[in-house]
């Protein structure tokens, strides 16, 4: 309770800060402010349009392009709205730029709420998971609750909702909920829950599509640990995915356009895709901390060298060399499933608990390796997608505290820029703070002898041996360019000076989180097989085996 009340606390101070274009203040000329005014708006389109038109009206002022479920909430909301605050405020057109601080207080409850009920209860799932991997039940405890508290205190993710404003914690929920269900036991029914829950975050958010490879080669090696029932279990996924994407966008197939009657249902389809997935944008938007914005500063400028034709291809097979190691490992996790009978011996279960664990993280490291993949390389990134790929990693503290800690920080630092547009600067200063705070709580809460943190001594940072002065090293950059800023002003003749700055060093310390996270699979894979040889040595009267 207090963690989620600490937890609370944080969002609602920070959503007493400015959002994304509020008062107008960075002269936008097509459309008033930002995503907070986008979401709004929103809610205007689907409380007065038909159903059919909402992918249709008024494309220019914040045309709806997120996919249905973000289309269906958004209209739950704006009769929240209508109702509870009043109608001037969802009224078509006439709302347009309204920032009453009853509206803007009700916009930030829809968050907190949704956040909550989606993102908190995803993240205490994940985080009692880990409670069954030890024999130290109440120091589990202890040690999930810190879990917990730094997973929901991540500065990245409350700056970007709660501040900035958006909805992105529910699809970051929906996705950790399907990841716990897929590695959950050897029943494969949990992957046919864990399915429709990221067939859900597929239809709110498009960027979850990041996660999608690792969790197909994940679910396809999940069909072939069982080849007599290979078929099937792969029918039966297909049904699941068909059914829940057809019962969203079935009413956007049967509503056409009410100026566009001729439209034919595949045209009706390929519209949504064509403002779900807006190529035409570019390579890049804004400075965001990946390969191509970083290979497009001077002397380099590799944007202005491709032909426009041809990013999308260089991209799309960057981002697929870069992704294709965690999905051939996600694969291989996936054959060699263990299940035992109701009675086994205290070794088996041992064995079949530890498999368990071993899904579930190399799971997460998949996702967020994946994730990263696609962040670093893929056409058409923003910089608020890098919570893609901290939403998973957050939940890894027992397997890497070090690069949880590193990659938080870095992921926040990165989204400086935007946040400084949003006027959010104090917000941001505050955050970091409190979040080291806690940081440096949870390192002087804990003893050698304590065991506080479960399986520590088995341990295995990337940042030891070679690699541990990496991270000293970003921290001092980190907070050498923030000061940098303060004291010296970019020269006119360079006034993106600083943004190129922080695209440049925040890509290179997501490359090495990209590495960290492959480095990972790496050495759960080889703890794969090591647990597969032992399996097999089992005596046959545990009724274990390899499935």
């Amino acid at each position: 309770i207090l963690v989620f009340a600490f937890a609370i606390c944080l969002r609602t101070l920070v959503g007493l800060q400015p959002h994304s274009g509020q008062d107008n203040f960075h002269g936008a000329t097509k459309a008033y402010g930002g995503d907070f005014e986008a979401q709004r708006h929103w809610m205007e389109i689907t409380m007065h349009v038909p159903i059919g038109d909402w992918y249709w009206y008024d494309l220019e002022y914040w045309g709806l392009d997120y996919p249905p479920i973000t289309a269906y909430v958004s209209y739950l909301c704006g009769l929240g709205s209508h109702h509870l605050v009043g109608p001037e405020t969802v009224a078509l057109e006439a709302s347009r730029g309204i920032e009453d601080r009853t509206h803007k207080a009700y916009m930030r409850a829809t968050v907190l709420v949704l956040d909550l009920l989606v993102y908190g209860s995803a993240v205490w799932l994940a985080c009692n998971r880990s409670k069954k991997f030890t024999n130290q039940p109440n120091k589990s405890d202890q040690f999930s609750l810190w879990m917990m508290l730094l997973a929901l205190s991540q500065p990245a993710i409350i700056l970007i909702d709660h501040g900035h404003f958006q909805y992105n914690t529910v699809a970051l929920g929906w996705s950790i909920t399907a990841f716990y269900f897929m590695t959950k036991g050897s029943d494969f029914f949990n992957c046919i829950i864990g399915s429709i829950f990221f067939c859900l975050a597929l239809n709110f958010k498009q960027m979850t599509l990041y996660y999608a490879p690792v969790v197909f080669a994940y679910l396809l090696g999940r069909c072939f640990s069982d080849r007599q029932r290979l078929v099937q279990r792969f029918v039966y996924l297909g049904i699941t995915v068909i059914i829940t994407f057809g019962l969203m966008w079935a009413p956007f197939f049967l509503n056409g356009p009410s100026n566009h009657e001729e439209v034919t249902i595949l045209g009706r389809g390929l519209q949504i895709l064509k403002r779900i997935f807006p190529f035409q944008r570019g390579l890049f938007e804004s400075k965001v901390a990946n390969l191509w914005c970083a290979l497009s500063t001077k002397p380099i400028s590799i944007r202005d060298h491709l032909p426009a034709d041809l990013q999308p291809i260089l991209a799309l097979g960057l981002t697929v060399v870069l992704m294709l190691p965690s999905c051939v490992a996600l694969f291989r996790v996936g054959t060699t499933t263990i299940a035992t009978s109701t009675k086994v011996h205290n070794d088996a279960n041992t064995n079949a608990n530890a498999n368990d664990d071993l899904h579930w993280k190399s799971m997460l490291w998949g996702a967020t390796s994946c994730s990263l993949s696609f962040f670093l390389a893929s056409f058409q990134v923003h910089e608020k997608s890098i919570l893609i790929a901290l939403a998973p990693a957050a939940l890894l503290l027992d397997s890497d505290e070090s690069f949880v800690q590193y990659f938080s920080i870095a992921c926040a630092w990165s989204l400086w820029p935007l946040l400084q547009v949003d006027q959010l600067d104090l917000a941001y200063t505050c955050m970091m703070i409190i979040f080291g705070c806690l940081l440096w709580l949870y390192h002087g809460n804990k003893k050698p002898t304590d065991g506080m943190t479960v399986d520590r001594k088995q341990q295995i940072s990337f940042f030891s041996s070679y690699f541990y002065p990496i991270p000293i090293l970003a921290y001092a950059g980190m907070m050498g360019l923030h000061v940098m800023q303060i004291i010296v002003s970019a020269p006119s003749n360079l006034p993106d000076l600083y943004p190129v700055l922080w695209s440049v060093a925040g890509c290179g310390m997501f490359l090495v989180a990209w590495a960290c996270s492959l480095w990972h699979l790496l050495v759960l894979d080889r703890s794969q097989t090591a647990l597969g040889q032992a399996a097999i040595a089992t005596p046959g009267g545990n009724k274990l085996k390899l499935k």
